[in-house]
This record gives structure tokens, C-alpha cells and sequence, in this order.
């Protein structure tokens, strides 16, 4: 039975320090919009010489790709994490991160052009791709098992927290010079978890993946685990081990009968020989070593494509695509990033102190679901909150197309709400729970580029939509989210207490081919 040990804590601390400076970097820019792009400033206000000046001429089309360049950041450094994550290791990968979310707001918040805030955004934009990759593999495996869903939404309460704290910045701080100080703080964030990774220990879990290490790993996890048992829990990464070799193996094996056929033919007793030579492998073997279900594979050598071309791993696949699209496509980030522009207009007053509610009841919804989540189900969470969004998102629109303030107000912050329960956690938190330990980064980083995509896409082109539709945008959102909630249904599994063996078994005749 896993604690939580003060050590554990700290080091889930140190790690989700990450996902903080993630949330903070997605909400820094939404509250001082108007102030840094010069809205309603006269030109002839502005400084043209090399100084810092009050603020960067900027229309909707600037700043919606300012705003969502941070994605195509997001993108580039969920792709290189993968293998970086897997070959040095999740504590050395995010120590390294920080150079990018130290380095990134200083060019911000000293920058004199636009061009200098996209190319700082944009290095920010890598550091939070690496963390969106890092942080959740590196929380699910230093979790006890009973703890799992807790650990899980620790990353996403991580984000919102940080999203929070730029909006109450932004409620002090957005004027001139002060828009450059919400974006200059991050760096100091970068500096705390570096000094907080130093007395941190890597992940057993990838120590174990690694040949020979599972002593080492056997010790770390007891750094974590304190005075309970942990040869129990270290045994079942073993047994989990020997199965996929025994297949591995196997499959090997069937791959040389495939290209030996005729030798085999003639040969009545090969099957039973290669089965024995199997066993002998195994059995003079002191440790576990890892193969997977593709041929001649081993850690150093997962990418893309094994993944994906795997049939093995297709139902996995499939629901870490509808819940990485489904994050985004319902229209979180539009909300997140732009609520103030959104409410500006019915709500020209209060609009930012409404910003500042909607990431309150985030933080609060978030921690609701750290609860629900090992009690309803992961399953039973994703759907209620993509039905609830869809409801809200309809009611968003009607609000903001007839100008109801209240109803406005209320629909977002139950929009957010909806998203909090479910949609927010779950897609990173399930990576873990439907893919092996040895798959993870790769299946994180291919979940994760498909999410800063899409996620690029909305906040880039919103802007531009909002001002065609107008508050009607939001019916868009609301059709996707019900297609998604229907597809949801028929093929989401429950991972709640399961082991990613038992999820697949419940796959096994379902989707995978024999």
C-alpha cells in the first residue's frame, strides 16, 4: 500500500511547478490585451525609438497569432520531449525545459517590437510543450496506485492555478509598464523548480525500463514510499515486463518460421523446439528486459510509427485522438484566452473581474475532480462534461447574440466548470492508464502535437470568426462537442482501478485483431 510521503509530496511539487508555468503562460496575455496592443492610444502616444515602449501596435489578426503561436511552440517541444524523456531520463528533461520558460518571457517582457514578443512567445511556446509531454508521464509514475487520480489531476490543477494567477495579475497590473512585469514573472517560476528538480529523484518506473536497473529503481521508489512495502509494487512492473518479453519473443520467433516455412515443414518437432528455446532464454535471463509487441524493437528505438501502425495499440490510439481534439475543439481556450474580449461588449465594465471568476471556479472545479475522478470513473467524468459543455456553449451563444448579460455570465462560468470535471484532466491523466509504461512519452507527444494543433488552429482563427458570427460562434462549438459525445460513448473505456493490462483485456476481440 503506497503513502504519501512528505518527500513524495515535494517531489510532486517540484514537478507540477511545470504545469503552473504552463497555466500561466496560456492566461498572461488575455487580461492586458487591450492595454499592449495599443487599443484606443492614439500613435502619436508611442514611442519609435529603441526604448521600451508603452505598448506593440497590434489588430486582432496580431494578436490572435501572438496569442496562439504559443502552440506552434507547444507542438515543436511535445515532438522533441519523446525522445529526450525517454533516452536522459523526465527529471533531466524538465531541468533542461527550464532554460526555455526562463529565456522566453525575459525576450517578451524586454521586447520593443512585435517580432521580438512572437519570437519570445514562441520559445515559451517549447517549454510548455515539453512540460504538457513530461509532467503527467512523470506524476503517473511516481504515483501509488491508490492515489493515481489524484496525481492525475494534479497536472491539470497545476494549469489552472497558473491561469488563475495571470488573471489576478492582470487585474493590478494592466497598464504600461505593467503588462511587461505579468510576463517577466514567469522566469522566476522557471528558477524555483529548477532549484526544487535538484533534490528530486527521476522516475522509478523509467529507471526500471532501463536494463539492469531495477535495483536502482527498487531504492528510489522507497525514497518515495517511505517505511511501506514496495517490493510488491516493484514486482508487478516485473511480472508486466516478463509477459510482453514472453510475447515479444514469441512474436520474434513466428517471424523466423514466417520467413523459414518450408525448413520448418519439415521439421515435426520445431514448434515444441522453438517453444523450449523461448523458455531457456527467459529463464537464464537475471532480469527482466523489455520487449515490445514490434519487431527487433527495444526502448531506445520507439517512435511514431510502431505506435501507430500496431494494431495493438489501436483502441488506445483512437480514444487518445477523440480526447486530445475534444480538449480543444470544445472551445476551452477560446473562452481562456480571449474571455475578456468575449464579455467586453455586454459587460464593459466587469468583463475582467468575470475573467477573473471564470479561472476561480477552474481551480475549484478542478479540485472537485480529484475527487470525483477515482469515484466516478474516468469514463463517467468525460462524458457528463462533454454534455454540459455543449448545454453551456448553447447558451453561451444565445446569450452573447442578444446581449443577456446574466445569462452570458452564467454560461461561461458553467462552460469552464463543465470543462474542469472532465475535459480538463482526463486527456492527459489517461495516456498512462491505456498505454505500457515504455510507450507513454511517444504516445504523450503524438496526443499532445495533435492537441497544440488543434489548439493553434482555435485560438488563431477565433478572433476572426467571432467577428463574422459574432456570440453565434459558439453553436460551432456546441455541434462538435455533441458528434464527440456520441463517438465517446461507444468507444471511451473505464480505466478507474484498472491496471493498462486489464483495460486492454476488456479491448481484446473488441478492436484488436487475433
Amino acid at each position: 500500500m503506497g503513502e504519501l510521503t512528505f518527500y513524495l509530496i515535494v517531489v510532486s511539487f517540484a514537478i507540477v511547478l511545470g504545469s503552473f508555468q504552463y497555466g500561466y503562460h496560456i492566461g498572461e496575455l488575455n487580461t492586458p490585451k487591450s492595454v499592449m496592443s495599443c487599443e484606443n492610444l492614439p500613435d502619436d502616444t508611442i514611442p519609435h525609438d529603441n526604448s521600451l515602449p508603452r505598448c506593440i501596435p497590434m489588430n486582432e489578426a496580431k494578436f490572435g497569432l501572438l496569442t496562439s503561436i504559443l502552440n506552434l511552440g507547444g507542438l515543436i517541444g511535445s515532438l522533441l520531449s519523446s525522445r529526450v524523456a525517454d533516452a536522459k531520463g523526465r527529471r533531466w528533461t524538465l531541468l533542461c525545459n527550464n532554460l526555455f520558460l526562463f529565456f522566453g518571457p525575459i525576450i517578451m517582457g524586454f521586447g520593443n517590437s512585435y517580432f521580438v514578443l512572437v519570437i519570445g512567445r514562441l520559445i515559451v511556446g517549447i517549454g510548455c510543450g515539453v512540460t504538457s509531454v513530461v509532467v503527467p508521464m512523470y506524476l503517473a509514475e511516481i504515483s501509488p496506485i491508490e492515489y493515481r487520480g489524484v496525481f492525475g489531476v494534479m497536472n491539470q490543477l497545476g494549469i489552472v492555478i497558473g491561469i488563475l494567477f495571470s488573471q489576478i495579475q492582470g487585474l493590478y497590473l494592466s497598464n504600461a509598464p505593467g503588462w511587461r512585469i505579468i510576463i517577466l514573472s514567469a522566469s522566476v517560476v522557471s528558477i524555483i523548480q529548477s532549484i526544487l528538480l535538484g533534490f528530486s529523484v527521476e522516475s522509478p518506473k523509467y529507471i526500471a525500463s532501463k536494463i539492469g536497473g531495477y535495483q536502482s529503481a527498487k531504492r528510489v521508489l522507497q525514497q518515495l514510499r517511505g517505511k511501506a512495502e514496495v517490493e510488491e509494487e516493484i514486482g508487478g512492473w516485473k511480472q508486466v515486463a516478463e509477459e510482453e518479453r514472453l510475447e515479444g519473443l514469441i512474436d520474434n520467433q513466428q517471424n523466423d518460421n514466417d520467413l523459414n516455412s518450408q525448413q520448418q515443414q519439415s521439421l515435426p518437432s520445431s514448434s515444441q523446439a522453438s517453444q523450449d528455446n523461448i523458455e531457456e532464454r527467459i529463464s537464464t535471463t537475471s532480469e527482466p528486459v523489455v520487449v515490445f509487441h514490434a519487431r527487433n524493437q527495444n526502448t531506445e528505438d520507439i517512435n511514431f510509427w510502431v505506435f501507430v501502425n500496431n494494431p495493438y495499440y489501436k483502441p488506445a490510439l483512437r480514444v487518445l485522438i477523440l480526447l486530445q481534439l475534444t480538449q480543444q475543439f470544445s472551445g476551452i481556450n477560446a473562452v481562456i484566452n480571449y474571455s475578456t474580449t468575449i464579455l467586453g461588449k455586454i459587460l464593459p465594465t466587469s468583463s475582467d473581474l468575470i475573467t477573473v471568476y471564470i479561472s476561480i471556479v477552474n481551480v475549484i472545479m478542478t479540485l472537485v475532480s480529484a475527487y470525483l475522478i477515482d469515484k466516478s470513473g474516468r469514463r463517467t467524468l468525460s462524458l457528463y462534461s462533454m454534455s454540459l459543455m455543449s448545454l453551456a456553449s448553447a447558451m453561451l451563444a444565445f446569450g452573447i447574440s442578444y446581449n443577456l448579460a446574466i445569462l452570458s455570465s452564467i454560461s461561461i462560468i458553467g462552460f469552464v466548470a463543465a470543462f474542469a470535471i472532465g475535459l480538463g484532466p482526463i486527456p492527459f491523466l489517461i495516456i498512462p492508464e491505456i498505454v505500457d509504461t515504455h510507450f507513454v512519452a511517444t504516445a504523450s507527444s503524438l496526443g499532445l502535437s495533435i492537441n497544440w494543433t488543434s489548439n493553434f488552429l482555435i485560438s488563431s482563427l477565433f478572433l476572426e470568426i467571432r467577428e463574422i458570427l459574432g456570440g453565434r460562434v459558439f453553436y460551432i462549438f456546441t455541434a462538435y462537442l455533441l458528434v464527440a459525445f456520441i463517438i465517446g460513448y461507444l468507444i471511451l473505456p473505464e480505466t478507474k482501478a484498472k491496471t493498462v493490462e486489464e483495460v486492454w483485456h476488456g479491448w481484446s476481440g473488441k478492436y484488436v485483431k487475433k
